[in-house]
């Protein structure tokens, strides 16, 4: 006879044929009362019959009993305890201000509330001033709360009123329970299994993830072979990584399930970002916080006009065109002029860290917790938008005013977590009971009625759960040690997968985050024995019971796919698993055409063309869509075509799909060598525009040019460390003294400036069937008094990899076309000769120059460095060959360098891309 069947028959002997006779049947589960309910339904037994659970009975018997007092909510004992520290903080002085500390007091508090008079023979330092702590926090809420102990009490007291007592499979979680427990078997009958329940098949994997898809398997055979869902129950030994995995492949394979989520509130947007918003600093509201809060998208941020403001225009602005890293920063939106395409989402998010700071500033300045709560849900009314969770923070946000005169005086901090506290207790479930498969822990299954009982984790070091004692709670105080621990763990995992007439235990043998070898828990053994027949030792149990028919051993993932286990079923998981097995059946180059799947098509052929090594769309071979390419048709610049050899991919994705990085200002703690070469020319293009107006040439004048310069690139780069700052300005100070002495000796050479920063959009080279138009600005142009021409480009870099560049070969094998496309337009402008050259002006470079004579050949050898790219772009090819340099670019580290480097090195090959290999390896071009 079952438990069930033992059950309904008490029931029947409990109303003594009078079948409206008050029973109540104490269960240990939540899941227990709905199956008893339904079984003794089916009985004829359930009118006048109450289910309930332990706490469920005792608060239907105390809570009238110790009205107008309710139970102390464990948010408001956390209150008090934090309020204890602060006003006598004893021990724990070192430690009081920490969350951690109350948490830990709170939570053991609670666990005292189950007992009357909690006291211990010489307690340590410790434990003594926590019971101090717990007394006080007890004489302070006696009056409007009361404790578990006294629940207990009155629960114990009023047992009459439950009419005749069953008590089904009892599982005490502590002494106090336990007492209670005792009580209710006294005054009435006991259905409990004394048996120890055994497995009737055993499942174990290389690691939980294999595991869990394998039983995945052995539901699908039940599912197909009948078996309801509702009758199926999985219950895990640990919460982590069983409940996200059990949650991902049930979903994979379409299961119905019931159970706990995998995500609580507190992993929720809105539960997140109102953290995080209470964590802002009011005076400073930094940039990158407040955007990520922004990107949560539980916050509005609209204009004055209640229109949202675009994220996407929020990071452009304060990344690029006003940087912004906090504090005063924010001022700079109100200085963005009107005319200006970024001016109304300047304004809209001005108004909105405006308005943010002072609210928060109001939250951080109130003198009670009523006016806290008050503000608080004036804030999620505000700023949140309305959600089913922000339904939960508002309701959370109201219960604080319940915390004055519990609490410490609010602070903005101690609201923040007074909100976590709550945000963390809460929890939720998906799915409906009875209508799919039901999961939860190892106790959720205790006393349940089942066709299919499976536990997960059943490894040593998951089942038993590892415990140690808690110095604050020692077993000589609270009356339950650890050997009681243990015990209560194996009788729910007893009456857990005693409660389905299926009973599997499943575990892994390994654990792919830690590596370490896994065996059976020691639970599992008997079970082991029993189904090998034979004696099976801790370590050689893999052996031993290998030839066990109700042993199963899923070698691996793979094999699991492709050669099904008759004993778990053939079917596979999910669906990825059945087009695996399919594919696994033909060769490697039979395989794209098998799958009626586009999208699974287009991947394999992309792996197949990068691993092959072939020149198509998905190695930057974009010939199909040539037409879409319209890079040369407006003029363009020399350094962008030098992009494109540099490494075409990373063109493509900059120049043609414009996709990029954006800058951001908190990581700019010092000038970057781009923003220091833009301030040198920017200096030297006053200057010498000055020069060229007829103004002295003045040492004192040009350093005026560079400290206002400098002074506003620094209000425009708020990130910048100010000790950084002195470093890199006084270099840059006295590089421009020493630039300053190099440029007199050249104008006493005979050099004088004819123009700077000289713009040009008209410059044609003939390239034969076409010409292209180039676009530019040269940083300066000089003549000679006796006719030459000469333009210099200024870097401020080292030379090194521009001494390549000489009038045999000036376009740096193919590599760098700026220098004589410059050299081209000064030949438009009328002079004897045309000088080209590059001038490092840093005493790192050490002041050096590449340059030669513009010549004919010159220019010849440009039409055919820029035939080679002209060709290559408007033919859509953009290989993924890597920089040669290893200058730091943020796209690059976002698309990956490695990744590059494999794909170009299976393509270096191809016919199509052999010119740009060949100026690549600095070789000739291929005709």
């Amino acid at each position: 006879m079952t438990a069930y069947e033992r059950l309904a028959d008490a029931v029947v002997r409990a109303k003594d044929g009078k079948p409206l006779s008050l029973v109540t049947v104490i269960v240990p589960s939540f899941g227990a009362a709905r199956d008893v309910l339904r079984y003794l339904a089916r009985r004829d037994g359930v009118a006048n019959t109450r289910v309930l659970t332990v706490a469920q009975a005792v608060d239907y018997l105390a809570a009238p009993a110790l009205a107008p007092r309710t139970a102390l909510p464990y948010p408001l004992l956390e209150a008090a305890v934090q309020r204890i520290l602060a006003d006598e903080p004893g021990e724990f002085v070192d430690v009081a201000d920490q969350s951690i500390t109350s948490r830990a007091l709170a939570g053991a508090s609670l666990a005292l509330c189950s007992l009357a008079h909690p006291a211990m023979s010489d307690p340590t330092p410790l434990v003594a001033d926590m019971l101090r702590v717990h007394q006080a926090v007890v004489d302070s809420q006696r009056s409007r709360y009361f404790l578990a102990h006294e629940a207990y009490a009155a629960a114990t007291s009023r047992i009459g009123k439950l009419g005749s007592v069953i008590v089904f499979q009892p599982v005490p979680a502590n002494d106090a329970e336990s007492q209670f427990l005792s009580a209710l078997q006294r005054a009435g009958e006991t259905v409990d299994v004394t048996d120890d329940a055994t497995g009737t098949i055993v499942v174990h994997a290389s690691d939980a993830d294999d595991e869990v898809r394998a039983i995945v398997r052995l539901i699908r055979s039940h599912l197909a072979s009948g078996v309801p869902g509702h009758r199926i129950g999985v219950f895990y030994g640990g919460e982590d990584p069983y409940l996200h995995l059990i949650h991902e492949h049930f979903a994979n394979a379409g299961f119905e399930i019931a159970g706990p989520q995998t995500h609580s509130l507190i992993d929720r947007p809105a539960a997140r970002s109102l953290l995080r918003l209470l964590a802002l600093d009011p005076e400073q509201m930094p940039r990158r916080e407040l955007l990520a809060i922004l990107a949560e998208r539980s916050v509005r941020c609209a204009d004055s006009s209640g229109n949202k403001l675009s994220q996407h225009k929020i990071e452009r602005l304060t990344r690029r065109e006003c940087p912004i890293v906090g504090g005063s920063d924010w001022l700079l939106l109100d200085e963005i002029p009107t005319e200006h395409a970024s001016y109304p989402t300047a304004q809209g998010l001005h108004d909105f860290v405006r308005t943010l700071a002072k609210d928060l500033r109001g939250l951080g300045a109130v003198s009670d917790w009523a006016e806290a709560s008050e503000r608080l849900v004036a804030i999620i009314d505000r700023y949140f938008v309305e959600r089913p969770d922000v339904t939960t923070l508002r309701r959370m946000a109201s219960e604080l005013t319940h915390m004055d005169g519990v609490a410490p005086d609010p602070t903005i901090r101690a609201i923040s977590e007074a909100m976590t506290v709550r945000i963390e207790a809460s929890s939720g479930s998906v799915g409906t009971f009875g209508a799919g498969i039901s999961f939860g822990p190892i106790s959720a299954g205790v006393g349940r009625d089942l066709d299919v009982s499976i536990i997960l984790g059943a490894a040593e070091g998951i089942v038993p759960a590892p415990h140690r004692e808690d110095p604050l709670l020692p077993g000589r105080l609270t009356g339950w040690a650890l050997a009681d621990d243990i015990r209560l763990q194996h009788r729910r995992l007893q009456l857990t997968l005693g409660s389905g007439r299926e009973r599997v235990l499943a575990f892994p043998r390994g654990s792919l985050r830690g590596g370490a070898e896994k065996v059976p828990s020691r639970w599992v053994m008997p079970t082991l024995e029993r189904l090998a027949g034979r004696p099976v030792g801790i370590t050689s149990w893999h052996q031993d019971t290998q030839a066990a028919d109700t042993i199963v051993a899923v070698e691996s993932f793979d094999a699991a796919v492709q050669k099904p286990d008759l004993r778990l079923g053939i079917t596979p998981a999910t669906g990825t698993e059945w087009r695996m097995r399919a594919l696994a059946q033909l060769s490697a180059d039979k395989r794209q055409g098998r799958l009626d799947d586009a999208i699974i098509r287009l991947g394999m052929r992309l792996r197949s063309d990068r691993l092959n090594g072939r020149f198509t769309r998905f190695n930057g071979n974009v010939s199909d869509a040539e037409d879409l390419i319209t890079f040369f048709t407006s003029p363009v610049s020399p350094t962008r075509l030098e992009e494109w050899l540099t490494c075409p991919y990373l063109f493509f994705v900059r120049r043609i799909l414009r996709a990029d990085c954006l800058p951001d200002p908190d990581t700019a703690t010092a000038v970057d060598a781009l923003t220091r070469g833009n301030l040198v020319h920017k200096i030297l293009e006053l200057f010498v525009i000055e020069c060229i107006g007829g103004q002295r040439r003045s040492l004192s004048r040009l350093l005026e040019h560079a400290d206002d310069v400098l002074r506003s690139a620094r209000l425009a780069a708020p990130g910048w460390l100010p000790q950084l700052w002195e470093k890199d300005s006084e270099i840059i100070r006295r590089d421009l003294v020493e630039w300053f002495a190099c440029d007199n000796d050249d104008h006493d050479d005979g050099w004088s400036p004819d123009s700077a920063e000289r713009g040009f959009d008209d410059v044609e080279i003939d390239l034969g069937d076409t010409a292209v138009r180039f676009t530019g600005k040269v940083d300066r142009i000089d003549r000679h008094h006796d006719g030459r021409i000469r333009v210099t480009d200024y870097k401020t870099g080292k030379a090194n990899s521009y001494k390549d560049q000489t009038l045999a070969n000036p376009t740096g094998s193919g590599r760098k076309l700026q220098l004589p496309v410059y050299g081209l337009f000064a030949r438009s402008l009328g002079g004897a000769q045309v000088e080209a050259r590059y001038w490092f002006i840093s005493s790192k470079a050490k002041w050096e120059i590449v340059g030669y004579t513009v010549t004919d050949a010159v220019i010849d050898v440009l039409r055919k460095d820029v035939t080679i790219v002209h060709r290559m772009i408007n033919a859509g090819y953009f290989p993924p060959m890597p920089p040669d340099n290893e200058w730091p670019d943020d796209l690059l580290g976002l698309i990956g360098r490695p990744g590059l480097e494999r794909a170009w090195g299976a393509l270096e090959h191809v016919p199509e891309l052999a010119d740009l290999v060949a100026t690549r390896n600095g070789g000739a071009h291929a005709d």
